[in-house]
């Protein structure tokens, strides 16, 4: 990776750039004056806005965040785990509207790490806690009851990783979550949805609430696309998050189980 100086806390080196990570091709790419794309093997896995973290690009991270909007009003504090953190959009988001919240973000790869501290402004939220380590291990050592939302946005490719769709992850994620704590994970599926059957079944075994969020292609199996399922042991905001969806442009569903 070719450096240029040090640069100054929240002031990015210019982009584009590319680098091998440990896990993939990366790269960073510059969507317009004020974005930056990060790439995993020509993927796009995140972006980020540097002027404005609240605004997100994603259709699936609006909807995790008008889940935190509908679990914690703006201006109060969270405490949140990422599983996965990638450009760190969504831990961006958070900061930005809940400046008092507790985060900490799971990334495996050093590189992504480097890339979003040097590239992506990463370094303009010194208060983000991110730790480069696997989750599938990590999860274990988390206290029982320390988490409010626990965010999964982890992929090994377009799916995610085996060793967190297992139900000895998830049963760790339940234990890690308070009460009315809620797991909301992000999954890439095509027509068919059996790798987000998968994460159902897994997640309706330890929650007694689940729901899915996605546009209506997606849920009616006529599209491939992002569906992120919700689980808790409390009733979920549905209506909030259905009017939410409903106004989102293009249009998502939410759909409960």
């Amino acid at each position: 990776m070719r450096r240029r100086g040090r640069e100054r806390r929240g002031r990015p080196a210019p982009a584009p750039v590319a680098v091998r990570t440990a896990f993939a091709e990366a790269e960073v790419i510059a969507s317009d004056a004020s974005s930056r794309t990060l790439l995993l093997d020509g993927r796009e896995a995140g972006v980020v806005d540097l002027k404005d973290p609240t605004r997100l690009t994603f259709g699936y991270m609006r909807r995790i965040a008008d889940l935190i909007d509908a679990f914690r009003p703006k201006g109060s504090s969270v405490d949140v785990l990422h599983v996965g953190g990638g450009a760190c959009a969504l831990p961006r988001y958070v900061e930005a509207t809940r400046p008092h919240s507790r985060q900490l973000v799971w990334e495996i790869d050093p590189g992504v790490v480097a890339l979003a501290r040097e590239h992506l402004g990463l370094r303009a939220f010194p208060r983000l806690r991110v730790k480069v380590g696997d989750a599938a291990e990590l999860i274990a050592g988390r206290p029982d009851r320390s988490a409010d939302l626990v965010i999964g946005d982890a992929f090994d490719g377009p799916h995610v990783p085996a060793a967190l769709s297992v139900a000895a992850f998830v049963a760790h994620v339940r234990r890690v979550l308070r009460p009315a704590g809620v797991y909301a994970l992000n999954v890439i599926d095509v027509p068919g949805l059996e790798e987000v059957r998968v994460h159902d079944e897994l997640m309706r075994a330890v929650f007694g609430n689940v729901a899915w969020v996605a546009p209506p292609g997606v849920l009616r199996e006529r599209a491939p696309g992002n569906v992120v399922l919700l689980g808790s042991g409390v009733p979920l905001p549905l209506e909030t998050l259905r009017r939410r969806a409903a106004a989102a442009v293009p249009r998502e569903q939410v759909l409960e189980r």
